[in-house]
């Protein structure tokens, strides 16, 4: 199956909060054929548990929205590599973050995302 977006761990955080970058992807979380990184699960699963939040009804929200897509060693490998050429622009550039860049790109989707370390690659919607 081909997906339009790959939604980030940002945007989701956005949406779930209703902020204005929030209601910016709603119509494309509602509208669009959309993934998600298991990564990005991990990372708002780590986020919730830190935050002492519950997490299980906005997983199961991301399920019934989104595709759950795994890693793979294309992707890994990719991502090594895109983490590698971001980290000489943007030093906090995270292998989290290339993962899901990588995960887009492997499957040809755009990226949405709103977190600025993202701002000088192809492929990236961020939001504003």
């Amino acid at each position: 199956m081909s997906y339009d977006y790959i939604i980030d761990s940002s945007v989701w955080v956005e949406y779930f909060s209703g902020s204005e970058k929030g209601k910016k992807s709603k119509e494309i979380i509602d509208q669009k054929k959309i993934a998600t990184s298991i990564i990005c699960i991990a990372e708002l699963a780590d986020k919730f548990t830190r935050e002492e939040r519950p997490f299980h009804n906005h997983l199961l929200f991301i399920q019934s929205k989104s595709a759950i897509l795994p890693l793979s060693v294309p992707i890994t490998i990719l991502a090594a590599k895109v983490k590698l050429e971001q980290r000489k622009k943007k030093p906090k550039f995270g292998l989290a973050d290339a993962l899901q860049f990588a995960t887009a790109r492997e499957i040809g989707a755009t990226l949405i995302t709103g977190d600025s370390d993202f701002s000088n690659l192809s492929g990236v919607l961020l939001l504003r």
